[in-house]
């Protein structure tokens, strides 16, 4: 009988990051949680990785609702029959607007998307890890969580509270064997509907979501020796 897969799951699932993100820790010997909002995602990419012959259970949940995050762990932990080894947690709410138009409750909204719900799923998963001694959870940042460009507070206030909370999550949990670390996204994802909207632009200039997907993997199987708690990746053309 051949030994049951860890399970890792992925919050935020779209046809970029989080797609590849499935694809990479499924390709590496995991069952793997999908959790988002938008279902057509989900039964399309889970019907992909079945047919490769991966594990995959599919839930509906919407980030920035903790009693959802918390039934959506539920569904996974019943079906998948284990605890979450991986979290892998991507989602976030952006909306372009000047300060003077943008409302409190977009804010609100954002911030319970990035960072409550950060806080909610990782929850989540971390009673059994501090049991078991290991484990890694990776956060999704971007160019906002370092600077706060004119008309991106929506983005930028949520990502730098991101970074915050997992700088102090990797301080606390470091030392119990889980590895906790904040992955700033400095560009525009390759996803299709960016390269359709930019025809002219360069492929290489975007950042490729399959090639990110491989340095979370990394990170996850770095020796605790050498852990990283924050990197960064960009296209070669990017200023920075």
């Amino acid at each position: 009988m051949a030994a049951k897969k860890p399970i890792a799951v992925v919050i935020g699932v779209g046809p970029g990051l989080g797609a590849s993100l499935a694809r990479r820790f499924a390709t590496g010997g995991y069952s793997i949680g999908l959790i988002a909002r938008n279902e057509s995602n989900l039964e399309t990419l889970q019907k992909e990785l079945e047919q490769q012959g991966h594990t995959v259970l599919s839930v509906k949940g919407d980030a920035s609702d903790v009693s959802s995050i918390k039934n959506a762990f539920n569904t996974i932990r019943t079906k998948l029959g284990d605890d979450p080894e991986v979290l892998l947690y991507n989602p976030s709410g952006f909306i372009y607007k000047s300060i003077l138009d943008l409302k409190p409750e977009e804010l609100q909204n954002a911030l319970n998307i990035s960072v409550v719900g950060a806080l909610a799923a990782s929850q989540e998963v971390l009673p059994a890890m501090v049991k078991n001694g290991k484990g890694t959870i990776l956060f999704t940042g971007a160019t906002a969580s370092l600077r706060g460009s004119s008309k991106f507070a929506c983005l930028a206030a949520p990502k730098f509270a991101l970074r915050a909370l997992a700088q102090s999550m990797a301080r606390e949990l470091g030392p119990q064997g889980i590895h906790v670390a904040h992955v700033i996204i400095d560009g525009q994802i390759n996803t299709p509907r960016q390269v359709k909207d930019q025809p002219d632009k360069d492929i290489d200039s975007f950042l490729n979501s399959d090639a990110i997907a491989e340095t979370y993997w990394q990170l996850h199987v770095q020796p605790r020796s050498t852990w990283t708690q924050e990197l960064d990746v960009r296209p070669y053309v990017e200023k920075f």
